[in-house]
């Protein structure tokens, strides 16, 4: 029998995997394929909400496909997210819609066909965008046609190039093998794993991880590419403490990489800094010739 100590340390583990999950999720924008792994309930339902939040915000038209979950389990998650899913589907603004695949075989170009009708459909109704997200535990009805799953994951990054198309495939880490995973994951530019106590998202030359404690670490490279992205998930960084913020996994920052650093200084509520204990060398050359090393809001250890 679970006590109470016990049930209430699962349920702060819980809230701290969900607060995890969200913050990882933000800054997508139309433009990007993420592939999102996670391995509990309550960081899916994180990751789901954000990214609707995120959607239906920027006024794009939100495309729902279930698979392993039911119809009433989104909406109650969306819900949960503050959206009012009944008012978005009368719209014709959230959709929900049951994925499977007829036929004997996969056709990775009937998928993108249907896609690119999708984004034009919408587009002309007036939204900015699409923004899709699908349960890929559909993949593990075809074991024998991984091989068209992955071609068609890597060749549907070409719709969401266009830059009106943002999509997110979710894979519970609970139903796939690791080596399956592991190859599906490997062919998007964008990955996010969250687990109970860390977040690590890859976005291209960017990495961030995020531990349980707050603490943000940078590694890779921090140019124009990556700027946007880190300024959103460090604005989702909100609380009572000074902001943490490891860099000397950075091999590179430039000006604007600077810059999203300094704007989240300067948006922290009163009282609180950004902290950079172990500032890299590129960092501190960059700080340095933007005259930025003696910013109120920034402390360099």
């Amino acid at each position: 029998m679970e006590s109470a100590g016990m049930r209430g340390r699962r349920m702060r583990g819980s809230r701290v995997a969900a607060s995890l999950a969200r913050h990882a999720i933000a800054g997508i924008v139309p433009g990007d394929h993420v592939c999102a792994s996670f391995g509990s309930d309550e960081e899916h339902q994180a990751i789901v909400g954000c990214y609707a939040r995120q959607a239906l915000r920027r006024d794009a038209r939100l495309l729902y496909l279930l698979h392993c979950s039911d119809d009433v389990t989104i909406r109650r998650c969306l819900e949960d997210a503050g959206i009012d899913v009944e008012a978005g589907i009368a719209l014709g603004q959230i959709e929900l819609r049951p994925l499977e695949h007829s036929g004997d075989t996969f056709d990775p170009e009937a998928m993108l066909a249907a896609m690119q009708a999708y984004r034009r459909a919408a587009l002309r109704d007036g939204y900015s965008a699409v923004c899709a997200t699908a349960e890929m535990s559909w993949a593990l009805t075809r074991p024998d046609e991984i091989d068209a799953v992955v071609r068609y994951e890597r060749e549907v990054a070409g719709v969401f190039a266009t830059a009106d198309v943002a999509g997110l495939c979710q894979y519970d880490r609970r139903r796939f093998a690791p080596g399956v995973l592991e190859r599906l994951v490997s062919v998007h530019e964008f990955q996010v794993c969250t687990t109970a106590t860390l977040t690590t998202t890859a976005r291209r030359r960017l990495t961030i991880s995020e531990h349980g404690d707050g603490v943000i670490a940078l590694s890779g490279a921090l140019d124009i590419d990556g700027s946007s992205f880190l300024a959103a998930r460090l604005g989702e960084l909100e609380g009572p403490g000074d902001l943490v913020v490891l860099t000397a996994g950075l091999g590179f920052i430039d000006i604007s990489g600077c810059r999203a650093l300094m704007r989240a200084a300067e948006q922290l509520d009163d009282g609180r800094r950004l902290l950079l204990p172990d500032a890299s060398a590129p960092l501190l050359r960059v700080l340095h010739l933007c005259g930025w090393l003696e910013h109120s809001r920034l402390v360099l250890a």
